[in-house]
């Protein structure tokens, strides 16, 4: 969250900013919940753990770095980080980001930080945040990613489409509210 004018949140969302309604916001913990045990405490069962702790990893620390409270080194460390983990970036301000590490909330420079690639869903579906594109040529749309597909219909030329999902050399798009996929290399992203 950015800001908080009135009733609404100003925030910044996977690169996107915009406004929501704030009561449908809720504050992160600096020191997120312990995961809890089974009470038959078998080795192999699951821990169940706390909703903040279920959140996936988007980034890979590239050094060992200290997490502190803030974003820059005058404000205390809370852990030293060590190169190789695995962590979620919650946001970026200048050149430091706001990291989720095990439980713990805290700022590390920007710079030691690499993305974790997507891992492909089921099939090698994997989403694509609305990406805009253009068709290059006259072609069939289908109903699945690739030629053995019945035909959904066929796009003309520079039709203006929304990619929302790719696999392979497939992109799922929307046109119209019709979902259909057409080959990658038939497409031009406009930016």
């Amino acid at each position: 969250m950015i800001e908080v004018k009135g009733s609404w949140a100003h925030v910044l969302v996977h690169q996107t900013y915009g406004w929501l309604p704030n009561v449908y916001l809720e504050a992160i913990p600096a020191v997120f919940d312990e995961p809890v045990i089974s009470e038959d405490e078998d080795e192999l069962a699951e821990p169940v753990l706390s909703r903040y702790s279920l959140i996936e990893a988007t980034h890979v620390t590239t050094a060992t770095l200290n997490l502190r409270k803030g974003s820059g080194t005058g404000y205390p460390v809370l852990k030293v980080i060590d190169q190789g983990s695995k962590v979620r970036s919650m946001l970026q301000q200048g050149l430091w980001s706001q990291v989720q590490c095990g439980k713990l909330l805290g700022w590390v420079p920007s710079m030691y930080l690499q993305q974790v690639p997507s891992r492909p869903a089921k099939g090698g579906l994997i989403a694509v945040p609305n990406q805009r594109a253009l068709t290059t040529i006259g072609l069939n749309a289908r109903r699945g990613p690739g030629d053995h597909y019945s035909l959904v219909r066929i796009l003309p030329a520079d039709t203006a489409v929304v990619i929302v999902a790719r696999q392979g050399a497939w992109r799922r798009i929307d046109r119209d509210g019709e979902e259909m996929w057409i080959p990658a290399s038939q497409l031009r992203t406009v930016y």
